[in-house]
């Protein structure tokens, strides 16, 4: 989220799905969130701007005076089907060093050039000794006008829509999973997430939704094409739950999103016919001690913003927010617009500087015979060499992000890295994994092209049975950090 230093008390959220515009209004209190309004608009009824509109909100409003109107920040959500998740597992590292890890791996998995896509992502503990990464991107053209046309609402976050859900799920709903995939069918597309203690892990959608499940729900269709539909959705489900890391003799649950109507019940027990073990899930309206007003049957509705908003409520960084960079750049514009603006007064500064430094020129020149005397003095000289050895310290210390991002740099198609390892003394090891040997090889040779990199050696393959991968481990020297003997 945004990593303003003040938590919010009051918050707007909003998303649009494949049938309405949805937004709420939450507020916290001391014991408890109150649910301020929540309002909903027809997608063909209009737009963001309109939505906007008839949540009071305009497009000359301004984020701090809208605590009036029910939210003192607001939160958007963009549509999940239009954000790719992966996740990874990387070195237990800083966050400077992971973040370079991360922006790697983006430019091997998604079929864009870096500067087309913005990245977020987040860390979750692993028992392993490494961090398993989530990693959510999304076009970099689509981001901007998606930002353009939620204007009128200021939103100082855009998140994935499937986060809300999750938290939602997590804090309203009957169950108390510390790891499960929950399963949100929409109009035309289903979303799946593999959730961690309310966290999204990862998440993809499928291609089918309750327009191609109607005749499962309402059970009163041609059966034979229901029958086909359900096969069909289950496949594409552990399709997708095997990607997630999910296996038949090691499950973890998984549950259907409900209202509580009889549609969802009746596609689980199909799904089941179908081989795969799904449970229903309801929200409760007692959870959280919220105070809405809502049924249970709004909860489900409005599950995507008010998720959303609690998050934000939360505080700062708790969601995959895809809004940062472009956040960015809009703060660099209006440095730039002040810095205009500012010339004419950097002139005249220049002018006094001149004037100071003649006058400087005339100073008493006994400051000379006192500095001579501070230099001899014992503190000045330990000074000195503390000094001295910090420059040393620094200027022979290994640079991480720079070694990742020669490692990074160029076109690498088809190699993927899950591996790094970096010590004082010691060779740089990288593992990973290529479509074939010819790639790795070219990885090989990649490397001993960048200076400051030697004896780039293969020292282990395998082929993976399951993805038909090359995996290879490759050690190398990198300037003098590797090598032994090295005094830092």
């Amino acid at each position: 989220m945004s990593r303003s230093a003040k938590t919010a008390h009051s918050v707007i959220a909003a998303v649009r799905d494949d049938a309405a515009f949805r937004a709420v209004a939450l507020r916290k209190r001391s014991d408890c969130f109150e649910v301020l309004w929540a309002k909903s608009m027809p997608v063909e009824e209009g737009n963001w701007q309109a939505f906007a509109a008839a949540c009071g909100l305009s497009a000359e409003s301004k984020p701090a005076a809208r605590s009036a109107q029910g939210g003192e920040v607001s939160v958007v959500g963009v549509d999940s089907t239009a954000v790719a998740f992966y996740r990874i597992a990387a070195p237990n590292v800083g966050r400077d060093e992971t973040a370079a890890i991360v922006r790697m791996q983006a430019e091997s998995l998604l079929p864009l050039p870096a500067s087309q896509i913005e990245v977020a992502w987040r860390t979750l503990p692993s028992a392993n000794g490494t961090a398993d990464v989530t990693i959510a991107a999304a076009r970099r053209d689509f981001l901007h006008r998606f930002a353009e046309e939620v204007r009128p609402f200021g939103p100082h976050a855009i998140v994935p829509s499937c986060e809300g859900t999750a938290r939602t799920w997590h804090e309203m709903f009957g169950e108390r999973e510390r790891q499960a995939s929950i399963v949100s069918i929409g109009v035309r597309h289903t979303q799946v997430c593999l959730v961690l203690n309310g966290s999204v892990a990862n998440s993809a959608v499928l291609d089918i939704g309750m327009a191609d499940l109607s005749a499962v729900a309402e059970d009163d269709g041609d059966r034979s094409e229901a029958a086909e539909v359900i096969e069909r959705f289950a496949q594409d489900m552990h399709t997708v739950l095997t990607a997630f890391g999910w296996a038949e003799s090691t499950p973890w649950p998984i549950f259907l999103l409900s209202d509580g109507a009889d549609g969802i019940d009746r596609i689980v027990a199909a799904l089941d016919r179908a081989g795969l073990t799904t449970k229903v899930s309801v929200p409760r309206s007692q959870a959280l001690g919220l105070a809405t007003g809502l049924t249970p049957a709004d909860l489900h509705r409005y599950r995507e913003p008010l998720g959303l908003g609690l998050m934000s409520l939360d505080g700062p960084a708790t969601g995959l927010d895809l809004f940062g960079a472009i956040r960015r750049a809009e703060r660099e514009k209006r440095a730039r617009s002040a810095w205009y603006s500012t010339t004419l007064a950097a002139v005249v500064a220049a002018v006094m500087l001149v004037v100071f430094v003649a006058a400087s020129v005339a100073v008493d020149f006994a400051s000379e015979k006192r500095l001579n005397a501070l230099v001899g003095r014992p503190q000045f000289k330990e000074a000195s060499e503390r000094q001295t050895l910090l420059r040393t310290v620094a200027r022979y210390r290994p640079d991480v992000l720079g070694l990742l991002a020669e490692i990074s740099a160029g076109e690498n198609p088809g190699v993927i890295l899950d591996g790094f390892h970096f010590r004082k003394g010691q060779a740089v090891t990288l593992t990973g994994q290529a479509d074939n040997a010819e790639q790795m090889w070219k990885f090989q040779t990649h490397l001993l092209d960048h200076k400051g990199i030697e004896d780039v050696t293969i020292t282990n393959t395998s082929s993976d049975s399951k993805t038909k991968k090359i995996r290879f481990t490759m050690v190398f020297d990198y300037k003098t950090f590797t090598k032994k003997g090295a005094e830092l």
